[in-house]
C-alpha cells in the first residue's frame, strides 16, 4: 500500500488536536486528523463538559433545598439520575457535533476515525472504524491522545463493581451510597455533586489532608465545607 501524503498527521482530537488541526487547515496546509472514538478529547466527553453539566445540575438541586432560608417554600426537590444523565448527553453530544463538523468544514483537513500505529518515523497506519485501512506520512507528526483514569492496585477491587471517573457519569440511578478513593480535585467533585443529588457519600484518602497538591490552609478551608468529613476514630 502506497503512503498518502499529509503535511501533518495529528493523532487524536483533544484541546490541542482540533484547534491546531483547524489552523493548520486554513492555512493551506494539508492535514490528517486521527480520532478514535469522539471528536474532542478529554474534556468534552469525559471531562470537563460533562462533568460541569452535572455539577450545576447538583447545584440547581442544593439551591431548591435551600429555598426556604429565601421565602421561596416548594415540596423537597426529586433528583431523577436519569434524566440529568440525559441532558449531560445532550452537552456532550452537541460539543462533539460541533467539533466535528468544524473539521469536516475545513477542505484542507481529511478527518478519520479508527485507531492509528506507527509504521516508522514518519509513517502511520490507520485501521478505520468502519472497516479497512489507510496508510498516511507526514514529516510532521503530533499526538493528542488524551488520558485514561489509573485503575490504583488495591487487593479486592477486582471483585467489586468499581466506577471510575468516566463510568460514574453513566449512572442513571442513585446511590444510597457512593465510597469515593482519593481526596483530590477530582474525587472531591464527585462527592459534592453526588451529595446534593442526595446520596450518603464518604471521602477515603491515603493522604494526611485533602487536596493535598494545595496549601494547608486551603486544604482546611475545603475541609470545613465538606461536613462530616472526620470519622469518630479520627481517620478519614
Amino acid at each position: 500500500m502506497t503512503p498518502e501524503n499529509f503535511d501533518t498527521i495529528i493523532i487524536g482530537t483533544g484541546q490541542s488536536g482540533k484547534p491546531l488541526a483547524l489552523a493548520l487547515g486554513r492555512a493551506g496546509r494539508r492535514t490528517a486528523v486521527v480520532e478514535a472514538k469522539h471528536v474532542g478529547g478529554t474534556c468534552i466527553n469525559v471531562g470537563c463538559t460533562p462533568t460541569k453539566t452535572m455539577v450545576a445540575a447538583a447545584r440547581v438541586a442544593y439551591l431548591a433545598r435551600r429555598g426556604a432560608d429565601f421565602g421561596v417554600h416548594s415540596s423537597p426537590p426529586r433528583v431523577d439520575l436519569g434524566e440529568v444523565w440525559a441532558r449531560k448527553q445532550r452537552v456532550v453530544e452537541q460539543f462533539r457535533r460541533g467539533g466535528q463538523r468544524g473539521l469536516e468544514g475545513v477542505p484542507a483537513v481529511d478527518l478519520l476515525f479508527g485507531e492509528g500505529s506507527f509504521v516508522d518515523a514518519r509513517t502511520v497506519r490507520v485501521r478505520l472504524n468502519a472497516g479497512g485501512e489507510r496508510l498516511l506520512a507526514a514529516d510532521r507528526i503530533v499526538i493528542n491522545t488524551g488520558g485514561r483514569p489509573v485503575v490504583p492496585n488495591i487487593p479486592g477491587l477486582a471483585e467489586v463493581s468499581w466506577l471510575d471517573s468516566s463510568s460514574v457519569m453513566e449512572l442513571k440511578d442513585l446511590p444510597a451510597h457512593l465510597v469515593v478513593l482519593g481526596g483530590g480535585y477530582i474525587g472531591l467533585e464527585f462527592s459534592q455533586m453526588f451529595r446534593r443529588f442526595g446520596a450518603r457519600v464518604t471521602v477515603i484518602t491515603r493522604d494526611d489532608r485533602l487536596i493535598p497538591r494545595e496549601d494547608p490552609d486551603v486544604s482546611a478551608e475545603v475541609e470545613k465545607i465538606l461536613p462530616n468529613t472526620r470519622d469518630p476514630a479520627g481517620g478519614r
